[in-house]
């Protein structure tokens, strides 16, 4: 059963173009638990969420800069690359991903929780994970996320965020391809759990009532509210020529997590000199959230190369007094171009680059670093720009640089690892791919000043080759979110190539620094004992701790579920002995994971007779 919509239509103060805002509740749907994803039949249709390209004009605009750009393997790095730079970011956690969903691109977003509670989505299904257990959570499909809703229609382009200060998280996916059918199915976690309750709701696919669906979502964040970024398609059209708008919904996040009607306003109408903005990106905090302002970024991504970006604003929070959306264009020192399609190591088929629109960027220090797809025209191969627009809110001004290698880079996205009002640092996460090398995910480091070498954190294992023809869908994202406590570190997920000719997402966190994570050098220098084992009633731990420092012990069982934290307690140098008891314990196998800071100290096995 579909949700009714109340429009209440508010035009927003005079700005330089027909930009208007309509006020609009949306009344909760349903609540998804664990028990109404049960009857899991995860139906797909070789979801595409965008149809594949058949409009020529992006591809006749490719095949024209392929003429003049030919693709060359030459090995040359750019000289600007050559200066001192930054080591390249330590891999910490690998963890195999969601595996082949039946749909292509994966078209993959991330989130992690401050308690290492992980979500990570693609097309078509929900891949959840304990960080701080080790142990994969429940799977379930995006169709079974939504069953509660009873909306029958194909499910695709999820995304997914975390709230810091609310230790929630909000979720979405689109259903339907036409006016008639589409929406945006919006859930907003009721606790911290990402296998606990969700709040559904179902914004309109047609939201301006004039035949239209919707298409290409994004999400941002502020203490107040989420920010829904869609593009408005006519029916049955690509697309590229299909475009009629895009348009912001900006939602009050807190109706969404106690289940109210949920409190939202619709921005349309964003253009610039006649000509609506496209593809809006909005930018995220980099090292928390900000607000009450939302920022977006934008550039013309169906040109064969320009140098305009475009800086929107949207001022305040919901039916502020004075509320408005301006667009300032801006000029790039560099151009952008349309990127070629990628090649691909075993096989003719190329990888879609699809066009050079702005697909990550985040605030942090009075800057908005962002990044997107283009071409390196000297050599003709998929590269990526990285720009960083300064002083956004008072008189904004962008750069840019190129990044590009002896492969080919596309669908790049950025997660800020900095740690201060002076430390400008992200991690830039992208996939790679090239004649003699199989489609994986690569990062770098760019610290302020230039860029780290390339650290490959999933190499591919095989070719992709699923749809007909010689173009195979790539990307359409990157997903990186932040550790928000963790020190620096951020976490990818993304696309890789497998021996079945498939595609699968591999999740990877990341750090600026040598410190990340769980690394089996830091396990190796405490030596743990855990005796006896099995055990009646006591445990005693022995281990020598290299310094002073705080230590956790916690428990889990073997399903990953938190059973007991046993002590939270500063640990002197030297050798130290912990004990408790296992009475409280049914029979059984445990884990006791010790943790000292963000390191892993050791993770033994307890088993309870």
């Amino acid at each position: 059963m579909r949700s009714r919509y109340l429009f209440l239509f508010l035009f927003s103060g005079i700005t330089a173009f027909a930009q208007q805002s309509r006020i609009v509740q949306i009344p909760l749907g349903a609540v998804a638990t664990e028990s109404t994803m049960r009857d899991d039949f995860a139906p797909t249709l070789q979801c595409l969420e965008m149809p594949k390209q058949s409009d020529t004009r992006l591809q006749q605009i490719k095949d024209s800069l392929a003429l003049r750009y030919p693709k060359t393997h030459s090995s040359n790095v750019p000289r600007d690359q050559r200066m001192v730079v930054p080591p390249a970011p330590t891999i910490g956690r690998n963890i195999q991903g969601n595996t082949f969903g039946n749909s292509t691109p994966t078209d993959n977003e991330i989130a992690i929780s401050n308690a290492g509670k992980l979500i990570s989505v693609q097309n078509s299904n929900i891949f959840r994970y304990d960080d701080a257990a080790s142990a994969s959570l429940i799977p379930t499909s995006l169709a079974a996320w939504a069953n509660a809703l009873s909306n029958p229609q194909s499910k695709f382009d999820p995304k997914v965020i975390y709230d810091p200060e609310q230790d929630k998280y909000v979720m979405l996916c689109l259903a339907g391809f036409t006016d008639s059918t589409s929406s945006i199915i919006v859930g907003f976690s009721q606790t911290n759990s990402p296998t606990g309750a969700w709040n559904l709701y179902e914004l309109p696919g047609d939201a301006l009532n004039n035949g239209l669906w919707t298409d290409y979502p994004m999400i941002s964040m502020t203490h107040q509210e989420i920010f829904i970024t869609v593009n408005l398609l006519y029916n049955n059209q690509p697309w590229q020529t299909g475009f009629a708008e895009t348009i912001i919904w900006q939602i009050n996040k807190n109706s969404g997590y106690t289940g109210s009607t949920l409190q939202s306003q619709l921005h349309s109408g964003i253009q610039h000199n006649g000509r609506n903005v496209r593809n809006l990106c909005p930018v995220k905090g980099g090292s928390q959230l900000y607000g009450p302002d939302m920022y977006f970024v934008s550039n013309r991504n169906l040109d064969a190369s320009n140098d305009t970006i475009f800086l929107v604003h949207l001022t305040d929070t919901i039916n502020a007094p004075g509320q408005q959306v301006t667009v300032q264009p801006l000029v790039s020192n560099i151009k952008y171009f349309a990127p070629a399609d990628a090649e691909q190591f075993g096989t003719a088929n190329m990888l879609a680059t699809n066009d050079a629109r702005i697909l990550g960027a985040l605030i942090e220090n009075n800057k908005i670093q962002f990044v997107q797809n283009t071409m390196d025209t000297a050599n003709g191969r998929a590269a990526i720009m990285h720009g960083i627009i300064t002083n956004p809110g008072t008189s904004p001004a962008v750069t840019a640089n190129m990044y590009t290698d002896t492969v080919e880079f596309g669908y790049p996205n950025i997660g800020y690892c900095g740690n201060g009002p002076t430390d400008d640092r992200v991690i830039i996460g992208f996939l790679h791919t090239s004649s003699t090398v199989f489609p994986g995910v690569s990062a770098m480091v760019y610290d302020g000043t230039a860029y780290s070498p390339r650290v490959v954190t999933k190499a591919g294992t095989g070719y992709v080759n699923l749809l007909s023809g010689n173009s195979e869908r790539w990307g359409d994202y990157t997903g990186m979110q932040r550790s928000y406590n963790g020190g620096g570190t951020v976490w990818i997920n993304g696309y890789y190539g497998n021996t079945s000719h498939t595609h699968a997402t591999w999740i990877t966190e990341l750090s600026p620094t040598s410190d990340v994570g769980i690394s089996t050098v830091a396990t190796q220098q405490v030596d743990v004992q855990v005796f006896p084992n099995p055990t009646v009633e006591l445990v005693e731990v022995v281990f020598n701790a290299p310094a002073q420092e705080q230590y956790e012990f916690n428990l889990y069982d073997m399903q990953g579920r938190h059973v007991k934290l046993l002590m939270r307690e500063r640990v002197k140098p030297g050798s130290n002995r912990f004990t408790f008891s296992a009475a409280p314990l049914a029979a059984g196998t445990y884990i006791l994971k010790i943790t000292a800071g963000n390191r892993m100290v050791a993770s033994k096995q307890v088993v309870k007779q």
